[in-house]
């Protein structure tokens, strides 16, 4: 009777030179055995795994619940010197403008190219974006919700919050702000 290969190393560990006959209990070999005690302890921690899981689940989906019931008192703020910012679709400043015939401006619209690399019609990137000020955190100076301004692209953070389409930018990272009395406040900066 040959030896399965657990059994070949029993004997160099034990150092055994006889031919160990493998045995049974219960109508079952060793080695069955043992593959069924591996098979037993792997389904065990895969159960452990999947309620661990379902636990978080139930948590997450518990919170959602919450959330829904408390919609209308939930908050959102950016911190220390962070802007919330709502971009606008198309800058709202510009208009299109046709001189002789030939645009000149094209206003909001974003430009289009045609690739060298693809052949298709594509949109130009915009790099300077536009918005209105949500909300501001509480080291912020300056701006004051309802500013509309001006920033990079690079700039900007997204905030996924209920699919507002939000983005943070750094009150620093501000390049311009349009809003009525900015002079007069400018003028108060650091008074207040």
């Amino acid at each position: 009777m040959s030896m399965n290969r657990n059994e070949k190393l029993a004997q160099d560990l034990i150092g055994m030179e006889g031919t160990g006959k493998s045995f049974t209990v219960n109508g079952k070999n060793a080695e069955d055995m043992m593959l069924e005690e591996q098979a037993e302890k792997f389904n065990e921690s895969v159960s452990k795994i999947n309620d661990k899981f379902e636990k978080h689940n139930e948590a997450l989906v518990s919170y959602a619940k919450e959330i829904s019931h408390n919609i209308n008192g939930l908050e959102i703020l950016p911190m220390t010197s962070y802007v919330l910012v709502k971009p606008f679709d198309n800058n709202p400043f510009q208009e299109v403008k046709i001189e002789g015939g030939i645009i000149t401006d094209l206003g909001g619209m974003t430009p289009e190219y045609k690739s060298n690399e693809t052949g298709e019609i594509e949109q130009e990137k915009q790099f300077i974006r536009v918005g209105t000020v949500i909300e501001t955190g509480y080291k912020c100076e300056f701006l004051k919700p309802g500013d509309v301004v001006f920033w990079s692209i690079a700039s900007e953070c997204m905030v996924p919050f209920f699919r507002q389409g939000f983005v943070a930018v750094a009150e620093s990272r501000i390049i311009a702000v349009v809003n009525e009395k900015l002079t007069e406040r400018k003028e108060n900066y650091g008074r207040e």
